[in-house]
């Protein structure tokens, strides 16, 4: 794992919200800020975190129209967290 990747992960509500986009899907900022209980600073950050270490994509549709998806990389890395996860439980 790259070490830029492995250090956006290790930061907090990282994999919260990666983990949160592969279950709901594409959503919008707004969407995004709602579901957590930090600063929107925060989640702004760790998006734009996200998106520049290829775990999301981000497209503008409009001036205040950007959607956030999970990307196959991101996709890959939640399921080999979620393995680990399972073996660490066992």
């Amino acid at each position: 794992m790259p070490d830029d990747i492995r250090e956006v992960l290790c930061r907090k509500w990282a994999l919260e919200v990666l983990r949160f986009l592969f279950k709901e899907g594409t959503q919008n900022y707004s969407q995004i800020e709602a579901e957590f209980e930090t600063s929107s600073d925060v989640v702004v950050k760790r998006l734009q975190e996200l998106a520049s270490a290829g775990l999301l994509s981000r497209q503008e549709r409009g001036p205040k129209d950007v959607r956030y998806t999970i990307t196959a990389d991101g996709r890959e890395l939640i399921a080999l967290v979620d393995q680990i996860s399972q073996l660490l439980e066992e």
